[in-house]
């Protein structure tokens, strides 16, 4: 029962913010027998979508790390009702200890987009010092809010970054995946970089 009442708080919480409920206050040892039976709630197709809703907060809630990691790889793959989905991106963004961005320069692209790729090894790794589960938002810089310059925010099945005089832009797609892009600067050396988060 306690269970279920953690879940209804966030359900509200994730109904009234457009996507975003609270993540795990804390990581809860689950037993096997539980671990098994949200696993087979998580990855039924047949079920309910609050079911296996509920069944991913208890398995990403677990102390086992390899268990949140299946909890947000298996759960994204398998579900296909977008308030699961926004779901999974919430909580596994909210986990996460750093942002990291996975930018790709084509042949044809800018001077300073090249460098720039060039520069991060092709990922460009943010560090998380702050986050808010009622904001719906990680910040880079801040370690007590949000800036508008200087963090990363999630509505829905989607996130808006901005760092410095960067941005970006990504979008949940069906591979489970944040797609979108970088722009570093607003000049001519610079355009859009396609970018990948995974949420894994």
């Amino acid at each position: 029962m306690a269970g279920y009442r953690v879940f209804a708080a966030g359900l509200l919480a994730f109904l009234g913010f457009g996507g975003a409920a609270l993540a795990c206050e804390e990581y809860v040892n689950i037993p096997a027998q539980e671990l098994k039976e949200y696993r087979d709630k998580l990855i039924d197709q047949q079920a309910d979508p609050l079911d296996r809703l509920f069944a991913f907060q208890q398995l990403v809630c677990s102390s086992n790390p390899v268990m949140r990691a299946y909890a947000v790889r298996e759960g994204m793959r398998s579900a296909s009702d977008p308030m699961v989905r926004q779901q999974i991106l919430f909580d596994s963004m909210m986990q996460k200890p750093r942002l990291s961005i996975e930018l790709t320069a084509a042949a044809d692209a800018p001077k300073g987009d090249k460098a720039f790729v060039k520069d991060v090894s092709g990922i460009w790794a943010l560090e998380i010092v702050y986050r808010s589960s009622k904001e719906g938002c990680l910040s880079f810089n801040y370690r007590d809010r949000c800036g508008a310059q200087n963090s990363a925010f999630i509505r829905g099945d989607r996130v808006s970054l901005a760092m410095g005089t960067a941005i970006g832009e990504f979008y949940l797609a069906d591979s489970g995946e944040l797609i979108g892009y970088v722009r570093v600067r607003d000049n001519r050396d610079y355009a859009r970089i396609p970018a990948v988060i995974k949420l894994d």
